[in-house]
């Protein structure tokens, strides 16, 4: 497998990142100067630039100063830049290693990240309101490019870049150094005009975002602008003195001059959004009636309806016979029947002749199976290669560690966005288990000790979920096969549904459900797609539910007894309730959740299923999983 140093200066990595700053730079003379010279003979440049940072000659160039107006013409900003020869090394840095370290970072970060940005960073404050959080804490970092130390970000680095000739290349083209202009080499700070900088910065600030988080406060942070939410303003003020023990232990300090405490009623502006009581409003992608990119799913849990074709419409009768439902048929790109819901002939076959997927649910919530049209693209080759790779523990063993990997890292997220402050001792202790079973996977001999660490794992999660959840909402266990109350029943019935579409997602990339890589394969269950399922219960699904059980969008009396009485159910409204949510979660448009892509969370689903055929197929690819969005 090709190390991550040798995919940095390969000569096509670096000749990729001198196209990618040729079409941004400015074009001043001496940057455009650099630029004709290496276009003169780009080959001979990556080549050579290779052979320099792989023998070890490679010395960067002094730092060029820029100063840039500010708003006040008697002010100026001072850069300082790299060469352009030194900026394609940090560009293959970036590219290369952008999305692995995006998996350590906070989910409550939003600057300076590849997908994330203002309209996030107001829907997550949005959100905060919306929970109760009043009282607003605004404070910013004193001067933090300058003081920030670089081995504080190849700390966090380090954790997920285990290549040391990666970890002294970034040493080498981050750490202070010369100017043009000044000889005495600073013994700190990150230069403002690099382009690796800003990911350094994130990284440094990452341990407190953590803290923060999982200290139960409301935390937002913008570059080095940070927001707290709380419901009194004396949690506000433990949220000070925590936030400036945490960064004063890094060097820094908070700027007093621009520390406020205020509340949303009196009036709060953030990143040029008015945050009155009532604006901005919820994020419109989160209501599956105004969301711009629509799936088109039907979901039919109606008892005794059939669905039916009829002069191009997809109609739903009722048990009596009356029409329920019509929707155009083209409209419509996949159908979820629950319990006794009838599909006609002519509905089936146009479903198998337009590739429509028809999952089946049980009554309960789980998942039965599926009808899929022949668009998958396997063939004989490719299942012989999937079949020897699935028995083959070795060859497994890394790719199932990846898997539990990223589950317990959107675990941790899910924890980190969703604590109390009245439950920080026991969030914080669980997400320090949650990292602990991280390097217990990452050390695993076998699957079978790699899924014991995630049982154990996943309880304990499930537990703190449980105890941030409003009172009479909290469960005692996870429980499946029957749930035992409303969000255990909740919870199922959207896993059913994901499962159901991650069959679907494999089909369409060529590869058989059945043959698991972490699940032991076997022909009653879609072992991979439950492969392929774990790490998006957490990110798509358990804060889903979580989210509606906090907002009282699903309530006590949407959980029914099951006929047996051994469990229960969730009634109509709660089934309507919870599919509404799920759908405007697997509907939002999301950027670089993965390397390079962007569209909605279903449509990440269906490029990790290509992503994980490709682990299955190429000896050389490391799966690493999507980062939270």
């Amino acid at each position: 497998m090709t190390s991550l140093f040798e995919q940095v200066t390969d000569p096509l990595t670096l000749l990729a990142a001198w196209r990618t700053i040729l079409a941004h730079d400015a074009e001043d003379g001496e940057v455009q100067r650099q630029n004709q010279r290496i276009a003169a003979d780009p080959e001979g440049f990556a080549a050579a630039l290779s052979g320099e940072l792989r023998d070890g000659s490679y010395v960067p160039a002094p730092l060029a100063e820029v100063a840039i107006p500010k708003k006040d013409p008697a002010e100026r900003r001072l850069l300082r830049i790299p060469s352009v020869r030194d900026r394609v090394v940090e560009r293959a840095v970036t590219d290369t290693l952008g999305h692995r370290l995006d998996l350590v970072q906070s989910p409550c970060s939003f600057a300076y990240r590849r997908g994330l940005g203002v309209d996030d960073a107001v829907d997550h404050l949005v959100t905060l309101r919306g929970l109760g959080s009043s009282c607003v804490l605004r404070t910013d970092i004193d001067d933090f490019f300058p003081h920030t130390d670089v081995e504080d970000a190849l700390a966090v680095l380090a954790q997920v870049v285990p290549c040391r000739d990666t970890q002294a290349l970034v040493r080498l083209i981050a750490s202070p150094r010369t100017s043009w202009s000044h000889r005495r080499v600073r013994t700190r700070g990150l230069a403002q005009g690099s382009s690796l900088s800003p990911l350094l910065a994130n990284l440094a600030l990452t341990p407190v975002d953590h803290a923060m988080t999982e200290a139960g406060f409301g935390y937002l942070r913008f570059a080095d602008d940070i927001v707290v939410c709380a419901a009194t303003r004396g949690e506000l003020c433990d949220a000070l003195i925590m936030l400036t023990s945490q960064i004063a232990v890094m060097g820094l300090s908070l700027d007093e001059g621009k520390t406020i405490m205020t509340t949303f009623d009196e009036g709060f502006t953030y990143l040029g959004v008015d945050f009155s009581a009532s604006k901005p409003p919820p994020d419109p992608y989160h209501d599956v009636d105004k969301t711009a990119h629509p799936d088109h799913v039907l979901y039919v849990g109606r008892e005794g309806a059939r669905v039916r074709v009829s002069q191009e419409r997809l109609i739903v009768d009722t048990d009596g016979g009356l029409p329920y439902a019509s929707i155009p048929r083209k409209a419509v790109r996949r159908i979820v029947l629950s319990g006794a819901v009838g599909l006609s002939a002519g509905a089936r076959s146009w479903a198998l002749y337009n590739d429509i997927d028809v999952i089946f649910l049980s009554r309960r919530g789980g998942y039965l199976g599926q009808l899929a049209g022949p668009r998958s693209t396997a063939n004989a080759s490719r299942l012989l290669t999937q079949a020897a790779f699935c028995e083959d523990d070795t060859r497994c063993l890394p790719l199932a560690r990846a898997i539990v990997r990223a589950k317990l890292r959107h675990q941790t997220n899910v924890l980190r966005r969703v604590g109390r402050r009245g439950l920080a001792e026991t969030v914080t202790e669980t997400c320090s288990a949650l990292r602990d079973a991280v390097r217990e996977a990452g050390a695993a001999a076998d699957v079978q000790e790699l899924m014991g660490v995630e049982g154990a794992a996943s309880a304990r999660y499930f537990a703190c979920v449980s105890a941030l959840l409003p009172e009479e909402m909290r469960f005692t266990a996870r429980s499946r096969r029957p749930p035992l109350d409303l969000p255990n029943a909740a919870l199922s019935y959207a896993y059913a549904i994901l499962l159901g579409e991650c069959v679907g997602a494999l089909l369409a990339a060529g590869l058989e459900p059945s043959l698991g890589v972490l699940h032991s394969s076997t022909d009653k269950r879609p072992s991979l797609a439950l492969d392929l399922m774990e790490e998006f219960r957490p990110l798509l699904v358990d804060r889903t539910v979580v989210a509606l059980l906090r907002t009282g969008r699903l309530r006590a009396e949407h959980a029914v007894p099951s006929p047996d009485g051994e469990g229960v159910w969730l009634s109509r409204d709660g089934k309507k309730a919870l599919v509404d949510g799920y759908e405007a979660t697997m509907q939002r448009q999301v950027k670089g959740a993965l390397p390079g892509f962007s569209g909605t969370w279903r449509r990440h689903l269906h490029h990790e299923a290509q992503l994980l055929g490709r682990a299955i197929a190429e000896p050389g690819y490391e799966w690493v999983g999507a980062s939270w969005r």
